[in-house]
């Protein structure tokens, strides 16, 4: 039951308890009436008031000689207008004495002997009180009301404050331990109300958490371990270069074919740690984001044409054959040309990398689907194994176990891929398709801000 109900219905609960004591204290007070009804005055009383009635005094002395009985002297008219009063007037009341021969009449606190004389109505009214039992019950009735009604309303405060405050503890010490950083805290939500969805959504907020605490330290593990790696195979490239610099400063490179080739390995290491260099920029755009974006309507097949024409030969030295595929008409789309050749080039050296064969083919392959500039890059390596092709677009992600000399693969070079073709509002997927293949698509047809 929700809150809202709860409160609603323990709130009817007890404007109903009340209504129904206050209609049971009425009834019973009307009963009490008719078990403790007003008795008349005993016959002394009466034949001695009455006398004093229809005597010839006058009517101060009948007001004084009533009052002796604890009586109040009156006189009416036929129409129960006062003619004169001595006290105890009776208002609001029918005077129903329309006898020459006194008589007895009583009403709810009041005692009344009349008789009519002359049209006129004389009268001695005495204030009554009823048996002292009858005042006892009322009071009882009356506390027994009142501790009832408190008895109903602590019942349903109790209610609601078993229900909802014990579930708000335990929602209040959730937020705490996730606020110190215990993700591992669970809460269960046990309540089918308001409260048990914000725990049920708190539980949600925990997992993700959870999640991004599990992958940012995986993360940082795996940003230690490039680091430690870069910076390690560093020192062996500067080693090498102090120490053939030293040796054409010692004069040990005494002929031009030694001094040639120190100068070639010299050469050969500082782009060894260029591209170290290279990837250290990779890692420091990639963990914070910095990547920046000049977006252009062009042909993709012009522009893979252009960078194929270049980097066809310099990939047979590596021994990679590039072959292309390309239609006869344009395949326009929103694209920045340096970070998406960087997405081509990318693709490219992973096939380099990962090529199990003296040479290896790579097909590059432009076509439009309608609605999609597309891409495909594929090689005939030897592919990525079915549970692994899921994360190869994520930092840091290595297939092969063994690779773990950052100069041969940081893992970032498709997790860059993923990065800058999101950037372009596109799709990035991969399959094992005689060795692996990458589609790329771009949207041709969309608006920017």
């Amino acid at each position: 039951m929700s809150i809202k109900k709860k409160l609603l219905l323990t709130n009817f609960i007890v404007f109903a308890v009340m209504v129904a004591l206050s209609l049971a204290y009425s009834f019973f007070a009307n009963a009490l009436q008719d078990k403790f009804p007003i008795t008349g005055p005993d016959e002394e009383e009466f034949n001695a008031v009455a006398g004093i009635l229809t005597s010839s005094r006058t009517e101060d002395e009948k007001a004084a000689a009533v009052e002796v009985y604890g009586y109040k002297y009156s006189v009416y008219d036929t129409e129960n207008n006062v003619i004169r009063s001595y006290g105890n007037t009776l208002k609001n009341y029918e005077l129903n004495i329309r006898s020459a021969s006194p008589v007895v009449e009583a009403y709810s606190d009041k005692i009344l002997i009349g008789v009519l004389q002359g049209g006129r109505v004389y009268a001695a009214v005495k204030m009554i009180t009823r048996d002292n039992a009858f005042a006892t019950a009322k009071k009882i009735a009356l506390a027994v009301m009142i501790v009832s009604c408190a008895i109903v309303v602590f019942l349903a405060c109790y209610y609601q404050v078993i229900t909802i405050f014990p579930p708000l503890t335990v929602l209040q010490g959730g937020l705490k331990q996730v606020a110190a950083g215990n993700y591992a805290y669970r809460l269960k939500a046990d309540k089918n109300d308001e409260i048990g969805a914000v725990i049920g959504e708190f539980e949600m907020m925990r997992r993700k958490l959870a999640d991004l605490d599990k992958q940012k330290s995986e993360f940082d593990r795996q940003r230690g371990e490039i680091i430690a790696g870069i910076s390690h195979d560093l020192k062996t490239p500067l080693t090498t270069i102090q120490g053939y610099t030293k040796g054409l400063m010692d004069g040990v490179a005494n002929t031009p074919e030694k001094t040639a080739r120190y100068l070639k390995t010299i050469y050969e290491t500082a782009l060894t740690m260029n591209a170290l260099v290279n990837q250290l920029n990779d890692f420091s755009k990639m963990d914070i984001d910095t990547i920046e974006y000049t977006f252009m309507e062009r042909d993709l097949v012009k522009l893979i044409q252009d960078f194929a024409a270049i980097n066809i030969p310099i990939y047979a030295t590596k021994g990679l054959k590039v072959v292309t595929d390309f239609p006869s008409t344009p395949v326009e789309a929103d694209i920045d040309k340096d970070q998406f050749l960087r997405v081509v080039r990318n693709i490219l050296d992973n096939s380099v990398k990962y090529k199990d064969k003296p040479e290896g083919t790579a097909t590059i392959k432009v076509y439009s689907d309608g609605a999609n500039a597309v891409l495909e890059i594929g090689d005939d390596g030897p592919g990525v194994s079915p549970h692994e092709i899921e994360y190869i677009f994520e930092s840091y992600y290595r297939g092969d176990p063994s690779r773990t000399n950052p100069t041969t693969g940081s893992g970032l070079g498709l997790s860059i891929v993923k990065t800058v073709i999101t950037a372009h509002e596109g799709t990035v997927e991969a399959v094992n398709d005689g060795g692996l293949k990458i589609i790329i698509k771009i949207p041709q047809r969309r608006k920017r801000n």
